[in-house]
């Protein structure tokens, strides 16, 4: 009874084996002719097809970065790693990173690039890429302080009272040298009349 299930059954295992295999040397053949669309079309249909082929979503991911969709190849590099359990792992990390990077995550490429490493420490360019993105991140950081410290200089400018200059100063000073004088003269005509005196001082 197995043998005759085998039997019949076994057309259609042949087909479907050759089905998914023929959407995958499809894809690979518009890839490597820089067709990108029909690549991630056929590498899409091959994620439905073996849903837990982590090599389907790996080319999918490539696909998508090729086409400059950045998220959605980040995406597919994160399924590609958690169906893997081969030696493209280093290899999603690696690609994953460079998709963030794009998106400007510099702190999730940095991790994947580390990801990437410790799975294939000998990988130069993971190396490099990961250098570049320290040293990005680097500079965000600087440039963020720098306006900090810009934005907190102009508030205490705009809280502090402008500085005179020295002749607006100096007419100041000779404003408040009259006002005193004549308040003198006031309070002396005032004596006068009212008969106080100033004590001496001695």
């Amino acid at each position: 009874m197995f043998y005759i299930f085998i039997i019949i059954f076994l057309p259609f295992l042949v087909a479907w084996f050759g089905g998914w295999r023929k959407v995958l040397q499809s894809g690979n053949e518009a890839y490597w002719n820089h067709n990108f669309e029909a690549a991630t079309e056929a590498f899409h249909q091959l994620t439905l097809d073996k849903p837990n082929y982590s090599t389907a979503f790996y080319n999918l991911g490539t696909a998508l970065y090729k086409n400059g969709k950045y998220q959605k190849a980040a995406i597919a590099f994160q399924n590609s790693i958690m169906k893997s359990s081969s030696d493209n792992e280093a290899a999603a990390y690696y690609n994953l990173g460079n998709a963030q990077f794009q998106m400007h995550d510099l702190n999730a490429a940095i991790d994947s690039y580390k990801h990437s490493l410790r799975l294939d420490p000998n990988n130069t360019d993971a190396k490099h890429n990961l250098a570049m993105a320290l040293e990005l991140l680097n500079k965000q950081e600087q440039n963020v302080t720098q306006q900090m410290e810009s934005s907190k200089e102009q508030e205490s400018q705009e809280n502090t009272p402008d500085q005179l200059s020295k002749s607006e100063s100096q007419q100041f000073l000779e404003n408040l040298s009259n006002n005193e004088s004549l308040r003198r003269q006031e309070i002396l005509k005032q004596q006068l009349n009212t008969g106080y005196r100033r004590e001496k001082d001695w």
